[in-house]
């Protein structure tokens, strides 16, 4: 690759040791600074007494200080992925053994004291709860599609897995009480049950709740739920099911964890959240609410503007939620915030749709592209059935061009949902921009390619084949264009008649790595251009945003 070098670099450091190298034409200001997670899942105490929170789209197990919030990679990536996590109780046999389910990946690993990750399962489908008996056995549940059963898991064992009962109704984060019995939330169904590990029978105990996620027993055995879609918690009396709120919050509560005895912390409630990027703790002898640690962003991949001068909106596909960033003064607003049935919105483009400026979303996560009025959530149009769409234009007419990673082709997708294929013989198309004269430029991130194509004849011309993985890219003020290189976690400017590359910046906190047979392109390294020039560029690492303005 040809690159021009830049004669002065600028040096931005944040108070959490982000840095990045920026050329002189341009600069660099946070406008959302850095967070703790990428949205956290599972919760468990460890026996240290440390609270442990998994991360899936960050593919990391965190430690957290619940005084100071405070925290620090236990399990990194990419190994880290979980769902949810536990700890082998004391005085049993794998005692200290920590375990996790990787959900995107199907599979189930476990990590004895000081030791390594080690798959113990494989191929699980929507593979989502873990838990242990207090003696030691240890259960794990699918939750998704065709997928709904609980097994037992022998750790010791190269065949681990035994089938204790299928059709669970999504059994989610479950416990095992001192009793015996399994209490969980049957997510689909709306109630929380309790279930007779031997006689393999079940006793509804409360019913009602939107999206049930999570239960944990006290050391009193008072029943605590938590509702995903609601964001509630709420105390159940295991015998009559009377239910007591005791904290509203937002939607995309995840999973539970309680103190245990003897800790400073015993018998409060630590909650996890991936709408809020964050955990909460609840008093249950007070009924008080703190907050442990948040942030403003989960896992920011694509990015778009709407508006000009101080009218200008920045809008990011944050992976579980839609949401608007102020450019001036970094305050995130949700427009669509996470739930049960959410379209978990990968990357996002802007235009204009029956005289309303509106957003496109795609999913490469749910195969679903939306069109969405920012001003009040509202979809206006709701299309399913994509082949892994990622990048997305609007074109003049209301249309669409979506690319598809999985099936490697561009289509056009009329206003009445008509699908149309345009080119196709990409290997993974990812990144999509477009000219006000119907060319598509489009980013191949494992041929490593910059393309143009004509929509109204299809004819694909390959402009640069010097990258080694480019994902965002933006047409910029003066007609060229900015390409985000993950790979390189770098962000160049191709000229498109010399087809030479000039470095805007090096260094950038993206291209988070996970685990095949994901895709490296996890989370979508994203760019847009305001109409002033500014870039903006989200972290996939660090759930930042920074904007680029040009200093000419």
């Amino acid at each position: 690759m040809k690159i021009i070098r830049v004669v002065v670099l600028a040096l931005i450091v944040t108070s959490t040791n982000f840095s990045l190298v920026v050329s002189a034409e341009y600069e660099a200001r946070k406008i959302v600074e850095p967070g703790p997670f990428h949205g956290v899942h599972g919760l468990a105490f460890g026996p240290d007494g440390a609270l442990y929170a998994g991360d899936i789209m960050g593919s990391t197990i965190h430690q957290v200080d619940i005084d100071t919030g405070e925290h620090t990679p236990f399990v990194n990536a990419p190994y880290g992925m979980a769902d949810d996590i536990g700890f082998a109780p004391a005085g049993t046999p794998f005692a200290g053994t920590l375990v996790w389910t990787a959900v995107a990946l199907g599979q189930l690993y476990a990590q004895s004291p000081g030791g390594k990750p080690r798959l113990i399962a494989d191929q699980m489908p929507s593979i989502n709860t873990v838990g242990f008996a207090p003696d030691g056995r240890l259960y794990v549940t699918q939750t998704g599609g065709r997928h709904k059963t609980l097994w037992q898991v022998d750790l010791s064992s190269d065949t681990p897995l035994e089938q204790v009962w299928d059709g669970t109704g999504g059994l989610n984060g479950f416990t095992i009480a001192e009793d015996g019995y399994l209490y969980g939330p049957q997510a689909d169904l709306g109630r929380v049950i309790r279930f007779d590990l031997q006689a393999k029978e079940i006793a509804v105990i409360a019913e009602g709740f939107e999206w049930p996620t999570a239960v944990e027993i006290d050391d009193r055995g008072l029943l605590y739920v938590l509702d995903f879609d609601a964001g509630t918690v709420t105390r159940v009396d295991k015998n009559t099911g009377e239910k007591t709120q005791l904290a509203a919050l937002e939607s995309g509560l995840d999973n539970m964890a309680i103190g245990p005895p003897g800790h400073d912390h015993a018998n409060k409630l630590y909650i996890s959240s991936i709408g809020g990027n964050g955990i909460y703790e609840i008093d249950t002898a007070t009924d008080t609410l703190r907050t442990v640690v948040t942030g403003k962003l989960t896992a920011p991949g694509g990015v778009a503007t709407l508006g000009v001068g101080s009218d200008a909106r920045v809008y990011l596909a944050d992976m579980f939620s839609l949401r608007e960033a102020n450019p001036e003064t970094g305050t995130v607003r949700t427009i669509t915030p996470v739930s049960g049935s959410s379209a978990y919105p990968t990357s996002v483009t802007s235009g204009t749709f029956n005289g309303r400026d509106v957003l496109v979303t795609a999913s490469w996560f749910t195969g679903r592209v939306q069109i969405i009025d920012p001003s009040n959530a509202e979809v206006l149009c709701n299309e399913t059935g994509f082949a892994g769409p990622r990048g997305i234009a609007m074109l003049k007419d209301g249309s669409l061009i979506v690319l598809e990673s999985n099936s490697k082709k561009v289509l056009h997708v009329s206003r009445d949902g008509e699908r149309t294929t345009i080119a196709d013989g990409f290997t993974f198309p990812a990144g999509l921009t477009m000219t006000d004269d119907n060319i598509a430029f489009v980013t191949d991130a494992t041929e490593g390619t910059v393309s143009s194509i004509d929509i109204r004849t299809g004819k694909v011309d390959t402009i640069s084949r010097e990258f080694k993985m480019p994902e965002g890219i933006a047409i910029l003020p003066n007609g060229n264009l900015a390409v985000v290189d993950s790979s390189t976690k770098a962000v160049y400017e191709l000229d498109l008649v010399s087809r030479e590359t000039n470095l805007i910046l090096t260094d950038a906190d993206i291209g988070l790595a996970v685990l095949p047979p994901q895709p490296d392109a996890w989370i979508f390294n994203g760019i847009a251009s305001g109409s002033d020039g500014t870039l903006y560029l989200p972290s996939d690492v660090n759930t930042s945003l920074i904007a680029l303005t040009p200093t000419r």
